[in-house]
């Protein structure tokens, strides 16, 4: 289980964007979540690690980072050292978890200051969208604060939205649920991570038992919400107990299929 921990795999996804123009086809994505740094005792500052080598190797346009980010100052200078080797062509962007507020069961949990993300060269989405041009075609970003500790401005996010015709639409949210409350069309993909997957499961014959939250309703992978799509990572790190079982660490690598329409 301590092994498992640190033992983090590259999960490749299609994104379809039938819609959106054939410029973007191919575009390379990378999801990475819940490094969960400062938390002790874990292995987290090396899983992180090579969470961000499996994530530069596939050389993506763009990456993305779903929340829960910190926990605590230890291990400060390792963990700003890793951020700041993250680098795409269209940047590196990320939305706050509630344990980056400081809102966690977990004990000693301090907040996050969100400086130190920037500084390391992560652009944050508070509750805002960017258009980030692609060839002749643009990718919005939308990005939502923590849901869980009531940072979240769903309707200030959708009411930025600009829906240029043929580009691509992403939400970043640290939790599954605020898909819910949008539309479908509103976004080609969804992106959320906190569950760690379960992080410590039970195999059953044709299903997992989740210790972390068995009543999550979007545990872990690619979900259709009605018409919504929504994947739901695993992400790099542990918390409370420095394990895992049956639920490997990952980061994911979405490939978009575009211009099909």
């Amino acid at each position: 289980m301590l092994y498992e921990a640190q033992w983090v795999r590259r999960v490749d996804r299609r994104l379809p964007a039938p819609d959106a123009a054939a410029d973007l086809d191919g575009l390379t994505i990378v999801q990475l979540s819940d490094f969960h740094a400062g938390f002790t005792p874990s292995f987290n500052l090396r899983a992180m690690r090579k969470a961000v080598d499996l994530a530069l190797a596939a050389r993506p346009d763009l990456l993305v980072i779903t929340g829960d980010f910190a926990c605590g100052p230890h291990g400060r200078a390792e963990f700003q050292r890793q951020l700041r080797r993250l680098a795409s062509p269209l940047g590196v962007y990320g939305v706050l978890g509630n344990h980056d507020h400081g809102d966690s069961k977990a004990p000693f949990v301090q907040p996050t200051d969100p400086r130190l993300l920037e500084e390391c060269g992560i652009r944050l989405l508070t509750n805002e969208v960017v258009a980030v041009p692609y060839g002749d075609a643009c990718v919005e970003i939308a990005g939502v604060d923590d849901a869980e500790g009531v940072h979240d401005d769903l309707p200030a996010v959708l009411a930025a939205l600009e829906r240029r015709p043929r580009g691509l639409r992403l939400l970043l949210t640290h939790h599954a649920g605020v898909v819910l409350q949008t539309a479908p069309g509103d976004f080609h993909m969804a992106l959320a991570g906190d569950t760690h997957g379960g992080q410590i499961c039970l195999p059953l014959p044709g299903r997992r038992i989740l210790l972390s939250d068995p009543s999550a309703r979007f545990a872990e992978g690619a979900y259709d919400v009605g018409g919504r799509p929504l994947y739901v990572t695993r992400g790099a790190g542990t918390s409370m107990l420095p394990l895992r079982a049956f639920c490997r660490p990952e980061i994911v690598v979405f490939h978009v299929e575009a211009g099909a329409a």
